[in-house]
Order: structure tokens, then sequence, then C-alpha cells
């Protein structure tokens, strides 16, 4: 127990010498920390974005005005009945109509064209929901079936695809930027750190020998710079756990009113799985720390 507090009175008292060296060691730590809880937000945003967006996306199944209900209630139960199938919801003729004239109420013009054509020109339309937007494929050619073949005049689904296509590929882009920038402040971080034990070791280099040849073991030796990383790693988690809350708070309700939601889900997210998050990122880091500085003290054991 005495050696144990011994080696961290020694780590606190190298960590307070060498003040400038570890500030700007846990600073390196800290943007690391930061580009990486970017990555964790931008996820879980491009989640939602996504989810967003493949919601939205819809097939219309549109029939030829002289297709009786009837068909069109039975193929709208035929589509219920397919597991890709979220909803569908069965539009009239009549509703169809109500609709396009409510569209184009401001153009006369258009409005005139339909009257000129004298009764009902549109006919009922199925609008279909799809549990993802790689089921719609499967739920157009299924009303290829002989039952609904003839009755159905086109189908089409909305092109929403390709948004989620684009969102997607930018939320790649900015991902493989976020983690070489990552990986960046971190070979920064392990440059300082493998320098400020470099130093502490050369300025302790003769009492370090006394002590080797006293009996001291190197267990000992390291111990202090040892703790020394999880006290770099253990401020770094601290201040990026600090910042990334209240910054978390104040975007949640920000992007849920973008989606037209009280809430993105980020906060939740954040609470919920803080031990991991942050549990991962403080192990990863001391680990990182500790292996630069087992590589920056090797010279010196050999006594």
């Amino acid at each position: 127990m005495i050696t144990a507090l011994r080696a961290v009175k020694f780590a606190f008292q190298n960590f307070w010498r060498n003040i400038w060296l570890s500030l700007m060691t846990v600073s390196m730590l800290v943007l690391t920390l930061l580009t990486v809880n970017v990555l964790v937000v931008l996820q879980q945003v491009a989640s939602r974005a996504i989810a967003f967006a493949e919601d939205r996306i819809e097939a219309s199944v549109y029939f030829y005005p002289a297709t009786s209900q009837d068909r069109v209630t039975d193929a709208a139960a035929y589509l219920q009945g397919l597991p890709q199938v979220r909803d569908v919801q069965v539009i009239t003729a009549d509703e169809a109509l109500a609709r396009f004239q409510e569209r184009h109420a401001a153009d006369p013009s258009i409005l005139e064209s339909l009257g000129e054509i004298g009764g009902n020109p549109f006919g009922p339309t199925l609008v279909v929901k799809a549990r993802g937007a790689d089921d719609f494929l499967l739920i157009l050619s299924a009303l290829d079936n002989p039952r609904f073949r003839d009755d159905v005049r086109e189908k089409d689904f909305s092109s929403l695809e390709d948004v989620v296509d684009r969102v997607r590929s930018a939320v790649t882009r900015v991902q493989l930027f976020c983690a070489a920038l990552s990986v960046i402040f971190l070979l920064i971080a392990v440059l300082i750190v493998f320098n400020a034990v470099r130093i502490a070791l050369f300025v302790h280099r003769e009492e370090i020998g006394i002590m080797k040849l006293v009996g001291a073991t190197d267990a000992f030796v390291r111990a202090p710079f040892l703790i020394e990383c999880v006290i770099y790693a253990l401020l770094a988690v601290g201040i990026v756990a600090g910042v990334a809350y209240p910054t978390v708070a104040f975007l949640d309700p920000r992007l849920g009113a973008f989606f037209g939601e009280n809430s993105v889900g980020l906060l939740a997210y954040y609470i919920q799985n803080w031990y991991w998050i942050f549990g991962t990122q403080f192990v990863a880091l001391t680990i990182i720390n500790m292996l630069a500085t087992a590589v920056a003290m090797r010279k010196y054991l050999r006594v």
C-alpha cells in the first residue's frame, strides 16, 4: 500500500513539474476525443436522417378510371399482406380529383383544361409505404400478379431514394474526414506523451539509476509514469464529457425540430450509453499512452 501511494505521489509530482507539457498533452487528447464524439453524434444524426427519408418514400399505384373500387380494395388487401409493406392508403377517384383541383387551385388554365375533358379522368390510387427502401421493387413487381395486372395503369415511387443515397454518401465522407483528424490528433498526443516522459526520465536519470542500484524494481520505476498516463486520460475524458453533454443537450431539440420531432435522441443516447462511450475512450487513451511511455522508458531501465 505504501509503495502504491508513493507511486501515485510521484505521478502527481511529475504532472505538476512538467505542467505545460502535461496541459499540452491533455489538450491534444481532448481534441482527439472531441473528433471521436463528433463521429458518434454524426452517426446518430445520419441514422435518424436516413430513417426520416426512408419513412417518406412512397410507391404510388395508379389504376384505370374504369377499375371498380372492390378490385382496388382487393389489391390493397393483397399488398397489406406482404411482409415488406408497412401501410397502404386507398385514394378513390373522387379524392384524387379533389386533390388535383386543390393542388392547382392557383392555375386557372389547368382547371379549365380539366373542365373541357369532362367527367373525372382520374382513377383510384394506392399509396404504399414499405418497411425499407429496398423493398419497393419487390412490392411493385408483386402487382404483376394476373389478378391486378390489367387494372394497373402506372406504378412509380418517389425520388427520395436518391436523397437517402446522398445522405449516406455525405455522411461517409464526413466520417472519413473526422476519423483522419482523430488519428492526426492522436499521433500528436502520443508524440507529446513520448517526449514528456523522455524529458522527465532525462531529468531524473541519476535518481532512477540510484534507485535501480539499491534494488528498486522496474515496476516501481515505471509505476509513476504509467499512473501519469491514467491521469492524462482521465482529465481528457472528463473535459470532453463536460463539453459533450451540454452541447448534445443544446443540439438535440434543434435537430428534432428539423426532423419534425421534439428530439432526435442524442441526449438520451449519451445518457444511456455513457459508460460505453466514455469508458471505451478512457481505456483506449490509457493503453495508447502507456505503450508510448513503455517505449520511451526502455533505455533508462537498463542499469
